[in-house]
């Protein structure tokens, strides 16, 4: 599968560990095989940002990443489209 969605509690899971873990698992690739993620994005910014537990606006973030098109939602859904996928749901 090429596009893949899973949903987190932001509460418990940090959006910056969970991109890093999630596309490690999905590529069964170590995450010490790809650049760390400050490289792309600053991870205490994107964790921030998408902290829903003080938010009535729902955000987006999207980014890529390790050749994967990134969106991390405040509303917990982190969606990842490896390279030449489309997404559609």
């Amino acid at each position: 599968m090429n596009v893949t969605r899973k949903q987190f509690d932001w509460t418990e899971t940090q959006p910056s560990a969970a991109v890093t873990e999630y596309i490690s698992a999905m590529t069964g690739r170590e995450q010490t095989d790809f650049a760390p993620l400050y490289e792309t994005i600053d991870p205490e910014a994107l964790d921030s940002l998408v902290d829903s537990s003080d938010r009535s606006t729902p955000v987006s973030i999207s980014f890529e990443y390790a050749g994967h098109s990134v969106t991390v939602r405040s509303d917990g859904e982190l969606v990842i489209k490896a390279p030449g996928a489309k997404i559609g749901r």
